[in-house]
Formats: structure tokens, C-alpha cells, sequence
């Protein structure tokens, strides 16, 4: 199976700030860009568009999950995410200077906030 961390973090992120059961999920960023679309056993997440350098990533272009990404699934500091209550405050900053944001009926994941090599997802939950 193949391992995509980042579209499972990104996945984690969505179903905790996100619609309840949404059926398709969009992650982007300026380099990557994933689709999660929801199955009858989980969630089937399809990666597009890597850069042609981007050597590092595996060649495959698609992963399934059986059920959802669980807190243990991902690192340590993202779990507060599942417990962040998103209705009283939109943002959540961690130490390492990473934060998830809430703005409607979209998300951010934003990596090294501030930083020269900061890299922004953004999460969106397309209408039925």
C-alpha cells in the first residue's frame, strides 16, 4: 500500500474542521494537490500534479484508507486538532509554529507559518 503522509494528515485535518461526511475532500498547495473521495471502506486519496523533480515521492498516484485517519495516524501535535472546539475560535497554532485555520466552508494547513519556507494547503469541501 502506499504511503502518503501528508494527504493522511491533510485527511485527519479535514474530517475534524470540515462537514460531517463529506463525500469529496480537495487539499491544495502551490506544489501538491489531492482529491479524498469517500468509499463504502474508507476514503480513496488521489495525489496530482507533483512536480516532475520532486524525486522523493513514490510514483503511484492513488492510496485507499480503510476507515478514516485516526489521532494515532498522525504526529503528536496534530491531535489537539479532534478536540479544538472550531465554533468558539477558528484557529489552532502549535509550537513548532504550524496552524490549522477555519474560514466557512473552507480550511488551512499552514506549515512553518511565517517562515522563509512556509507552505500553505488549502482544504475544501465541495458541495454535493
Amino acid at each position: 500500500m502506499l504511503v502518503l503522509p501528508t494527504a493522511k494528515i491533510l485527511l485527519f485535518i479535514a474530517l475534524n474542521v470540515g462537514p460531517h461526511q463529506p463525500a469529496t475532500i480537495f487539499a491544495t498547495s502551490s506544489s501538491e494537490n489531492y482529491v479524498c473521495t469517500a468509499t463504502p471502506a474508507g476514503w480513496n486519496v488521489e495525489e496530482l500534479g507533483f512536480p516532475a523533480s520532486d524525486f522523493t515521492r513514490n510514483p503511484a498516484t492513488s492510496a485507499d484508507f480503510n476507515g478514516t485517519p485516526d489521532s494515532s495516524s498522525v504526529p503528536k501535535f496534530l491531535r489537539a486538532v479532534a478536540h479544538h472546539n472550531w465554533n468558539h475560535d477558528s484557529a489552532l497554532v502549535f509550537d513548532n509554529g504550524d496552524r490549522v485555520e477555519k474560514h466557512g466552508d473552507h480550511a488551512f494547513y499552514i506549515i512553518n507559518a511565517g517562515g522563509a519556507n512556509e507552505k500553505v494547503f488549502t482544504i475544501l469541501f465541495p458541495e454535493k
